[in-house]
């Protein structure tokens, strides 16, 4: 039975030597990966440039919002009754619409291929979002459950929060048996040794494991074809 891995690198836009530089390392071991785009950031023309210049069939590019605006989960449990905060992801279809309307348009001016994939900020949304992401052309989204909707959505599993591959394996050891594993990265916040890490965490996931790297696209072909897959990512019904 084949397992699959996909490395999802959150904030593109805030840091872009570090995301190059995290995305050399994948390449270079031989691995896939998704980044996901702030939408405000695509006016900078030297991260444009980049990011038409990726094999997407390599390093896909997903929707990570507009303006990345949301409330840690603490915060967000206090204050979600205010009418006053600047949040993306967390209040009603119209505001939703309208900030993946305002991401088509930027990416459509400036990027050769539209995102299928949708990761919300903070991992933080509402069922609100759904129709407007339906609405907008997305297919599927990263997500700690599944939807009720038809909009399909991969697995989290964990944060590169480890200084080592030990500490790596003993967290990556309670979901060894996940066929869908998502290991998401902040690229701007990881340490030189973090990302000296990545190469070692890429080879114990390819060669120890024999763990498959994966984009979103390609999940949505496998899933075509193999029923278990389809049943991880498929809506509920």
């Amino acid at each position: 039975m084949k397992k699959y891995v996909i490395f999802k690198d959150d904030d593109v836009g805030k840091d872009l030597q570090g995301l190059k530089r995290w995305i050399e390392i994948v390449l270079k071991n031989d691995a896939k990966a998704t980044i996901g785009l702030i939408g405000k950031y695509m006016k900078n023309e030297e991260l444009v440039e980049f990011l038409n210049s990726l094999d997407q069939n390599k390093i896909e590019i997903f929707c990570h919002g507009y303006s990345h605006r949301y409330l840690p989960f603490l915060f967000r449990k206090f204050l979600k009754k205010s009418r006053f905060l600047k949040v993306e992801f967390d209040r009603d279809s119209k505001s939703h619409n309208l900030s993946l309307k305002k991401y088509r348009l930027v990416e459509g001016k400036y990027l050769i291929k539209r995102a299928i994939c949708f990761g919300p900020p903070g991992n933080i949304w509402n069922e609100n979002v759904i129709d407007s992401l339906l609405k907008n052309g997305f297919k599927i989204m990263f997500s700690w459950r599944k939807t009720k909707y038809d909009l399909f959505t991969i697995p989290l599993t964990y944060n590169l929060k480890q200084g080592s591959l030990n500490e790596f394996i003993n967290d990556y050891d309670k979901n060894k048996d996940r066929r869908i594993y998502t290991l998401q990265f902040h690229h701007a916040n990881l340490s030189d040794k973090q990302f000296d890490l990545v190469s070692e965490v890429i080879d114990f996931l390819k060669n120890k494991e024999n763990r498959i790297f994966i984009t979103p696209s390609e999940l949505l072909e496998i899933s075509k074809k193999d029923k278990d897959i389809l049943n991880l990512i498929s809506p509920l019904n």
